[in-house]
């Protein structure tokens, strides 16, 4: 290509969306080629509609076509840009967590509409980007965060996010909440959940989510059971657990909770209507 020659902002838009297949996860290629060609040029989405005409840099060109290549091959759009927004801050993300996603950010809004004591002791466990850890210990500064994973890699990304965003999280590699002690007010997880046999049926951009952060076992609850049994060890009396969970779990989840001691006091629906988080309490 002649570098001398710059394409127009609606020139290389068009491009783009004729080249990103339509797919659950793609729904809207104009959609994903505007907000692409923004991130790699560093400016706003509004700019690039308001100025159509704009020659775009070589450089940004290049990366722009190189991430909607790879973007079509169904590589997520948070790993080309190496971060994601939750809850109003972004978060950095690579191959080695999962990328936040929208009904997450339902466990910090219970969290947070909880009474604790000021001072609450509270645990992330899998916290994977530290995006459930870091943000709680930022809107609830005089809380005690402590977050676990067992991956190096996570922690690395964890530790990247806690440091750049001044989050004070204590980050701990154990086995769930194996080395954490007890006398927890609030224990918050977002563990695998997705049962063995429908990893190979997730949509193309999910599978690209390390798979240690998804497969949840036949019925996709093994690692939330060895965490159910452990919360009675782990939690204050009165002290609450926040669980996210997959479609059809939080049934069987509050069943196996009674049975360890936990009184289930409530659900909290996504807007596709999946019972997403489950309460606990240790009475």
């Amino acid at each position: 290509m002649d570098r001398h020659r710059r394409n127009r902002t609606a020139d290389l838009l068009e491009r783009a969306a004729r080249r990103l297949p339509r797919r659950e996860g793609l729904p809207d290629p104009r959609r994903e080629a505007l907000w692409l060609l923004a991130r790699a040029w560093g400016v706003e989405e509004i700019r690039l509609r308001l100025e159509p005409a704009a020659p775009v840099p070589p450089e940004v060109e290049d990366l722009f076509l190189d991430w909607v290549e790879r973007r079509a091959a169904g590589v997520p759009a948070h790993h080309l840009t190496g971060s994601c927004p939750f809850w109003g801050r972004d978060f950095l993300v690579t191959p080695a967590v999962l990328i936040p996603r929208p009904e997450t950010e339902l466990v910090v809004e219970a969290a947070l509409g909880l009474r604790l004591p000021a001072d609450a002791r509270a645990a992330d466990v899998g916290t994977g980007s530290a995006c459930l850890a870091a943000t709680l210990a930022l809107e609830r500064p005089a809380w005690h965060l402590a977050a676990t994973d067992l991956s190096m890699a996570a922690l690395a990304v964890a530790r990247a996010n806690v440091r750049r965003l001044g989050a004070p999280v204590r980050l701990v590699r154990c086995h769930l909440g194996s080395a954490l002690a007890g006398g927890l007010d609030l224990v918050v997880a977002n563990l695998p959940y997705v049962p063995t046999a429908a990893l190979a049926i997730l949509p193309v951009e999910v599978r690209h989510d390390p798979a240690p952060a998804l497969d949840g076992g036949p019925d996709g609850l093994d690692l939330v059971r060895e965490l159910v049994a452990d919360l009675p060890r782990l939690m204050a009396c009165g002290g609450t657990a926040l669980l996210e969970l997959g479609e059809d779990q939080a049934e069987a989840v509050e069943v196996l909770a009674v049975r360890h001691g936990l009184r289930p006091v409530g659900r909290i629906r996504d807007p596709g209507g999946c019972d997403r988080v489950v309460r606990l309490v240790r009475p």
